[in-house]
């Protein structure tokens, strides 16, 4: 990796200068580069993937909400997965590699003039923007420097490949930013006993580490706000679904989960992924309504899914077994990665934010898929999270006539 301008000017006046890891890169495989201090080896062929994603079977806006307007099918396009090796690297915040000559990047590669100056931006600008690295712009646009403030430097010997994704805490985030990173080691280093920094705050995800063959004792819990880590040897995995659409690689992933945890669809198998409890515990985007479609959906048949109340491995087993599954959008939603290809699913939605993000994760599944909408108490999007309501006795009608 190469800055734009001299490296040892930058370094020595304690500047960093942003570098795309796939500016310059080095087309090796990742342990031939054991003697060099920065390296990128990029996955064949080295460019830019496109992917259609199918549009849904139905749009139901019973209120006229006007949420989104019609969809159609489209391309995805993602950039073309890495693997970036640095010595003494240093970790900060939540995904962010700054390496000794004085370059920083993350497990994203940002083309295009105005994404990364965007990106420049919004790391320049408070939490949760800057995500907890602590850099602080100079008057050069791309130009920062590292405010270390309270935090301690845990330095770490040999080699550690770096897990660190995006939204570290997000259960959804975390299933399709960072468990797709293991098909990297799988590909590469299927043999070696390495160790992981990761963030693993959510039993949860030890319990998929776990379940990949990662025992405890070889991860490195992360803890962006309060540690930096100063590592001898880092492997960095890039990000494959930037765009929450997985890869043929990611799917391929889930399904080998699903193989080995899971079951085949049950006939009739009808779930609805709840968000009460969440609810009970005060979040903000609450559906008042929930309560009383819940009623409704058990004296259909429904089986009741609270995620947060089960194993990793039992939601595989469970999102495995459902012919339909229906649900408010949200991070439990995810799960559908465990579904088999097909399977039913309505995504109840009451904001227009994650509406991207949340198709491209269907489609790229395989699964059949409809959008509902929600009403929110008003119509005011520029605040996230608020509480709404949903029309139960139209979504009833949408699931028979669907079902």
């Amino acid at each position: 990796m190469t800055p734009s301008s001299n490296k040892h000017a930058t370094n020595a006046a304690g500047e960093l200068e942003y570098c795309d890891p796939l500016d310059g890169v080095g087309l090796q495989f990742p342990d031939a580069a054991a003697s060099a201090a920065e390296s990128v080896w990029v996955e064949p062929p080295g460019k830019p993937r496109k992917f259609v994603r199918i549009q849904p079977e139905f749009h139901a806006d019973p209120d006229h909400v006007g949420l989104f307007s019609s969809f159609a099918q489209d391309t995805i396009v993602s950039p073309p997965p890495f693997v970036a090796t640095v010595r003494n690297a240093r970790v900060v915040g939540f995904r962010t590699i700054l390496t000794e000559s004085g370059l920083f990047f993350n497990d994203d590669s940002i083309q295009g003039r105005s994404a990364r100056g965007q990106f420049l931006k919004e790391l320049a600008m408070p939490y949760p923007f800057n995500e907890l690295t602590g850099m602080r712009p100079l008057g050069t646009t791309g130009r920062f420097t590292l405010d270390i403030g309270k935090r301690r430097v845990q330095r770490v010997r040999g080699t550690v490949v770096v897990l660190s994704s995006a939204e570290p805490s997000n259960y959804g985030s975390w299933l399709f930013r960072v468990l797709p990173k293991f098909q990297a080691r799988e590909r590469f280093l299927p043999k070696r006993r390495l160790r992981y920094l990761v963030w693993c705050g959510h039993s949860t995800f030890q319990e998929y580490l776990q379940l990949l063959g990662v025992s405890e004792d070889r991860i490195i819990h992360q803890d962006p706000e309060n540690v930096i880590y100063q590592i001898e040897r880092a492997i960095i995995p890039s990000m494959r679904n930037n765009q929450a659409f997985l890869d043929p690689e990611s799917v391929t992933l889930f399904a080998g989960m699903r193989e080995t945890l899971g079951c085949r669809q049950k006939k009739g198998m009808r779930i609805y992924v709840s968000r009460v409890a969440q609810t009970q515990n005060g979040h903000s985007r609450a559906m008042l309504n929930e309560p009383d479609l819940v009623a409704k959906l058990v004296e259909m048949g429904f089986r009741i899914v609270d995620p947060e109340s089960l194993s990793a491995a039992r939601q595989i087993s469970v999102f495995s077994s459902a012919e339909m599954v229906v649900g408010p959008s949200g991070s439990g939603m995810f799960n559908v990665v465990f579904c088999h290809p097909g399977t039913k699913v309505i995504d109840i939605e009451s904001e227009p934010h994650w509406i991207h993000a949340h198709r491209s994760l269907f489609a790229s599944c395989g699964l059949r898929y409809g959008i509902f909408a929600g009403s929110t108490l008003d119509r005011d999007y520029r605040e996230h999270h608020k509480p709404w309501r949903v029309n139960i006795q139209a979504l009833i009608s949408q699931i028979e006539k669907w079902s």
